[in-house]
């Protein structure tokens, strides 16, 4: 075989390879769920708001939300709303806590459905028939994080205020998220 041939061969089996791995480069990955919730993500950090692209809220999951204890401390303010304007106080999105086959709404609250201070956030777990409410807090944000109990991730909240920050941690206690630690630090000038 002469070199003309054999560099030839060598050319087209360098660009076949080529265009496999870049082909291989362009495969869609699956996008992997956020962790980190917070009112305005976009607008604090480099990842993109997760309440960016909300999901609707199957009737089921807006009644356990109308159930809540913070909905029912709303009972004036939520007064003649139908469901639709109710919805709409409403932005949420799907994860799944617990495996790929258990599905969780984390929903973010719009007046008066929020603090003033800080946005109430929930995690509804979806249940066909009975959906419920497993987690609640009034913070800045909260983040999943990779340690566990009871099959389900913990989670962080933070909240701020001029002078003090709150984290707060929570642990599945089989049933809903329970407050385990609570830490408050003043903010130094």
């Amino acid at each position: 075989m002469s070199k003309t041939v054999r560099l030839a061969v060598v050319m087209i089996c360098a660009i076949f390879v080529a265009q496999i791995a870049s082909a291989q480069s362009k495969v869609k990955k699956t996008a992997t769920e956020p962790t980190v919730f917070n009112e305005n993500e976009g607008a604090y950090g480099d990842a993109p708001d997760p309440f960016d692209d909300p999901v609707p809220l199957p009737d089921n999951v807006l009644d356990a939300l109308r159930a809540s204890e913070q909905a029912k401390s709303m009972l004036d303010e939520l007064k003649g709303l139908n469901r639709e304007e109710f919805a709409k106080l409403f932005r949420a999105v799907k994860i799944h806590l617990s495996g790929p086959k258990e599905l969780d709404y984390v929903v973010l609250g719009g007046f008066p459905m929020g603090g003033t201070d800080a946005p109430w956030f929930w995690i509804v777990r979806f249940d066909q028939t009975h959906p419920n409410v497993i987690f609640f807090t009034f913070a800045n944000g909260f983040e999943i994080l990779k340690t566990r109990n009871n099959g389900y991730p913990n989670i962080r909240s933070n909240a701020f205020t001029a002078s003090t920050r709150y984290t707060e941690i929570y642990h599945y206690n089989g049933q809903k998220y329970v407050l385990v630690h609570k830490y408050q630090k003043e903010n130094t000038p």
